[in-house]
């Protein structure tokens, strides 16, 4: 998986990725915020800046002996953040407990608010159409998947998928940037492409995969830096950390989520259809 997170302490350098989640957000407004809880009547010092530089501060939850963790919000915009327990470091990224597990997710699952499936549909994707029964059949299925272009993962995620295509399912690809300078470029002109043409191009650059790709090069517009600002603040809304980031519909109807590669048996769960053959090399260690 591919982790659009790096831990940095902001109390000697603030990261430019901090800085744009926490004082360059979209402004899109994705669910209503949760109710403030109380607060201690001293904040740590790192929490009170971001106080005085206007954000809101939600809450604080516990995370463990030498950390807190807080909601922050700006504009309706809501980011995970943490303080060291005296108070005198604050800390963006991904928090790794011993195991290697991803707290952050988790937390970012649990505490801030959650987008809908309308969310989804209103953002900035390339449809993959199902190819059961005749290209114009409704899909049996859809999942959307956050992506960038640069992302070797998604690529895999890509190739596991075309087989369930062939069963029914529909895939919308929601481009993100922020593995590589030329991600942007390459999201910039699949969004900027014809809607009819978008998915052939999209095919293209999924099976040249790796090598140079001439048709993928557009400095993105105004326009363009904004939808694909707007499609990264909805993955992290979603508590996706990286990618490939998997959003579906599980038997219930519930939104179910996951970041990075998926192994194969999983597939069916998440696409509600039949297991599906894979012939691929490159896919067989995910079996």
């Amino acid at each position: 998986m591919n982790r659009f997170f790096r831990t940095k302490s902001l109390a000697l350098i603030p990261s430019l990725l901090m800085l744009s989640l926490l004082f360059s957000f979209s402004g899109s407004t994705l669910a209503q915020a949760t109710p403030a809880a109380t607060l201690p009547s001293k904040l740590p010092e790192p929490i009170q800046h971001l106080k005085n530089k206007g954000l809101d501060i939600v809450r604080e939850f516990p995370v463990g002996a030498s950390i807190s963790g807080w909601v922050v919000s700006l504009e309706g915009n809501d980011t995970i953040v943490y303080t060291t327990a005296d108070g005198e470091f604050l800390i963006s990224g991904v928090l790794l407990d011993a195991q290697g597990n991803d707290l952050t997710e988790e937390h970012q699952k649990n505490w801030l608010p959650k987008p809908s499936w309308n969310d989804l549909a209103s953002s900035h994707f390339i449809t993959e159409k199902n190819l059961a029964d005749g290209k114009d059949t409704p899909p049996k299925s859809t999942i959307y998947m956050f992506f960038d272009a640069n992302c070797p993962f998604c690529h895999l995620s890509w190739l596991a998928l075309q087989p369930y295509r062939q069963a029914g399912l529909e895939v919308r690809w929601i481009p993100v940037a922020y593995l590589k300078p030329d991600s942007r470029d390459k999201a910039a002109a699949l969004l900027s492409a014809p809607k009819n043409q978008q998915a052939a191009l999209l095919e293209k650059s999924m099976q040249t995969f790796g090598q140079p790709t001439g048709n993928l090069n557009k400095i993105p517009n105004d326009k363009e830096k904004m939808q694909l600002q707007n499609n990264m603040s909805l993955m992290q809304a979603f508590g996706l950390n990286g990618t490939p980031g998997w959003v579906w519909l599980n038997e219930a109807g519930e939104m179910q989520t996951h970041s990075g590669m998926l192994r194969l048996p999983k597939l069916p769960s998440v696409t509600g259809l039949p297991a599906q053959k894979h012939t691929e090399p490159t896919l067989m260690r995910f079996r």
